[in-house]
């Protein structure tokens, strides 16, 4: 998947739309934050999405290769 499948901008803001567990990471539902960047490990076939919260915590989401690139518009929305 490329990057510019997502929606995702350095430094834009996301809520999160409901609450799930990701890999690494747990996602609740309302929580804002900040889109921080992102990495590809051909290794392990994930792109890692990382954010930081309101303390400045890091989350990450990490979609694999073979996950529809469609599944982050039922997770995510940016605040404008």
């Amino acid at each position: 998947m490329a990057e510019s499948d997502y929606p995702f901008q350095i430094g834009k803001h996301y809520r999160v739309l409901k609450s799930f567990a990701a890999l690494r990471d747990r996602f609740v539902e309302n929580e804002t934050l900040r889109y921080t960047g992102s990495a590809y490990s051909r290794y392990d076939g994930y792109t890692g999405h990382f954010f930081a919260d309101a303390t400045g915590g890091g989350r990450t989401w990490d979609v694999a290769d073979d996950e529809s690139v469609e599944i982050w518009r039922g997770l995510f929305a940016e605040i404008t």
